[in-house]
């Protein structure tokens, strides 16, 4: 049995875009807030974008209350300065979630630990998915040039503090979350990134990157359904949320949020991932990070209203 939550609160805190024209407001069952430009200008720190990711996620069941962090963005510079923006303490997290082993979602990471070493909680736990999430991690291009895409230290994290555990197997994340674990791959089109390499061991060679230990996360939102949040969805967001419904026994969808890594591929693969969604039928769309233009045209020109547009600092508050 998983948890199941009274309300929770998704700050993003990075992303890869900041509109302060996106409306704000009530969106049905939602509340969604958006954060200004300080003024008189100067007064306080101005929200930074950048290609990366970070959440802050905060729940509520009965007088409990839990606040997690979920991925770290591409830069500790950007990640510190929003928290700020924010007002978020980020020391007051209960847990720690990594979705994988890209740079543009723990690369504030390393900078963040050594910063609030001694601050955070005592023998927190970072979950991630799979020993991948600290391979070294590679983007071979068409003309052969390899990019190096850099290697997230699992040592150099637990010599801080930072109790680390990988989560292959959908779990609880402090009495709130939902962890996905590994993700099946079941659809016939959704793919992960041709260019996409890893070096499982110090010199091996380069293989095929399927993000095996890539992690999606979940809440359970009372009377609503389930809230869907996936960072970049390299297994492929329709089998995300599919599995999601498998493993909670929940089939009504109240959100799917996040990046979902169709901003690469073909039109015929956004289309069908599209098609898909529609069928599973959210209530609402949040579509962030790697997601891309023209699949949120298609949900905008499909299902409006279901599409909340993203920018960073964006507030969306779920359940009562």
């Amino acid at each position: 049995m998983f948890p199941v939550v009274d309300q929770l609160v998704l700050t993003s805190v990075v992303d890869n875009s900041y509109d302060i024209f996106t409306p704000g407001g009530k969106f049905g069952e939602v509340t969604v807030q958006r954060t200004p430009v300080p003024y008189p200008f100067g007064s306080g720190p101005v929200l930074l974008s950048e290609h990366g990711l970070a959440y802050h996620l905060e729940s509520t069941r009965g007088t409990e209350r839990r606040e997690i962090l979920l991925d770290f963005s591409l830069t500790a510079r950007t990640l510190t300065n929003n928290y700020q923006a924010l007002k978020l303490d980020p020391a007051k997290a209960d847990a720690l979630i990594l979705s994988h082993g890209h740079d543009d979602h723990y690369g504030g990471l390393p900078e963040f630990v050594r910063a609030f070493q001694g601050r955070l909680r005592p023998g927190i736990t970072l979950y991630a998915g799979g020993e991948d999430t600290f391979a070294h991690r590679w983007a071979v291009k068409d003309d052969g040039k390899k990019v190096d895409r850099g290697q997230l230290s699992r040592a150099d994290l637990e010599s801080r503090g930072i109790r680390v555990e990988l989560a292959k197997e959908p779990a609880a994340i402090a009495g709130h979350a939902i962890s996905s674990g590994q993700i099946p791959r079941l659809t016939d089109f959704e793919m992960t990134p041709p260019s996409a390499r890893v070096e499982a061991a110090p010199g091996a060679e380069l293989a095929k990157d399927t993000f095996q230990g890539e992690l999606a996360t979940a809440y359970h939102v009372q009377g609503r359904g389930l809230v869907v949040i996936s960072s970049c969805g390299h297994a492929g967001i329709v089998n995300t949320t599919r599995h999601f419904q498998k493993v909670t026994g929940v089939d009504h969808i109240h959100a799917v949020v996040g990046g979902w890594h169709l901003a690469p591929y073909a039109d015929e693969i956004t289309a069908k991932t599209v098609a898909a969604l529609k069928k599973i039928n959210p209530d609402y769309f949040i579509p962030m990070h790697c997601t891309g233009f023209r699949a949120l045209a298609a949900i905008h020109r499909d299902m409006p209203e279901k599409l909340i547009l993203p920018s960073t600092g964006t507030r969306v508050v779920f359940g009562a």
